[in-house]
């Protein structure tokens, strides 16, 4: 399923039209406001640089057309966004970790300092911490407030939680840092379950929210869960590609630092012709898992851009 053309405008126009109201949500966050005059606020200033630093809110965009695709409402609840930042918090506070100098060591996040430079080490270790914990007072204020239920609230709280922590998102990280400099026992099936792990899970969880908060049945559950693991794979397989093919100006970040902490990747393994192969086959699969619904073109769609980015 390679598209030969780019995605539609009419998706592109959708995809831009939902990552404004996700970057507006971002921004108009109240557990982010500062009064300008309170020097404790340093560390909210940090996590909004970060948060602000641009990016595909990818993962809140699921969260957002998955709710789409199983309500069957093109109309989204402000609720749903929230919950949806909520996914790229956790998501920011892993790259404020992932770029100190104790993780990838890289100064450059999106095109400009990382916030551990522009801020020090010390506030950046802050801002890492306080993003994390923020979204689990987001999702339970929606449900203080009666926004969405209590059960739907621990749900999304027990599955962020799960995804990012020391059996999900932080294990796969974990997994990352033994794996420098090794040779025995770094392999394909290695790399697939880092990458499940430290990509996959997140991104897992972000179609799975969109799912939940739309209320979907068992096998939708499940084939969000089959679309959100491939296009998972695809993509950390992709960013392995690009650290290799790519430049620093087009990535925002420096390229070539698997190389220089000699991690093994899938374009070492695969090699790069093999490794957009398999990305491309893993995408496919995603997308053809979703045709039998209808509204899912968008979403099967992205699952092939992403195979075929460039950043």
């Amino acid at each position: 399923m390679k598209r030969v053309l780019p995605m539609k405008a009419e998706y592109e126009k959708i995809i831009g039209e939902e990552t404004a109201k996700i970057n507006e949500c971002l921004k108009s966050c109240p557990l982010l406001e500062t009064s300008g005059s309170d020097p404790a606020e340093l560390v909210i200033e940090a996590e909004s640089y970060a948060l602000s630093a641009g990016g595909k809110r990818i993962r809140p965009l699921l969260a957002v057309e998955f709710y789409k695709l199983f309500s069957q409402k093109s109309d989204v609840p402000d609720y749903v966004y929230e919950a949806a930042c909520a996914l790229e918090m956790t998501h920011t506070f892993s790259l404020i970790h992932d770029d100190m100098p104790e993780m990838d060591d890289d100064d450059l996040r999106r095109g400009r300092p990382a916030t551990h430079v522009a801020f020090g080490a010390d506030v950046g270790l802050l801002a890492g911490d306080g993003l994390a914990i923020l979204p689990y007072q987001l999702i339970s204020s929606l449900s203080i407030d009666r926004r969405i239920s209590a059960e739907t609230a621990v749900k999304l709280i027990n599955l962020l939680s799960e995804s990012a922590g020391n059996r999900g998102m932080i294990a796969g990280q974990m997994l990352d840092l033994w794996s420098e400099g090794r040779t025995d026992g770094v392999d394909e099936a290695f790399l697939r379950k880092m990458s499940d792990l430290k990509t996959g899970c997140i991104l897992c969880a972000s179609c799975l929210f969109g799912a939940i908060l739309a209320g979907a049945g068992e096998e939708e559950l499940k084939s969000a869960e089959f679309y959100a693991k491939n296009v998972g794979l695809a993509f950390q397989i992709v960013d392995d590609v690009l650290d290799v093919i790519s430049s620093d100006e087009d990535l925002g970040k420096p390229v070539g630092s698997d190389k220089d902490r000699k991690k093994a990747t899938f374009a070492d393994i695969l090699g790069v012709d093999g490794a957009l192969s398999e990305a491309m086959r893993l995408s496919a699969a995603a997308a053809d898992r979703l045709s039998e619904y209808p509204g899912s073109e968008l979403l099967r769609e992205l699952a092939i851009s992403l195979a075929e980015r460039k950043k």
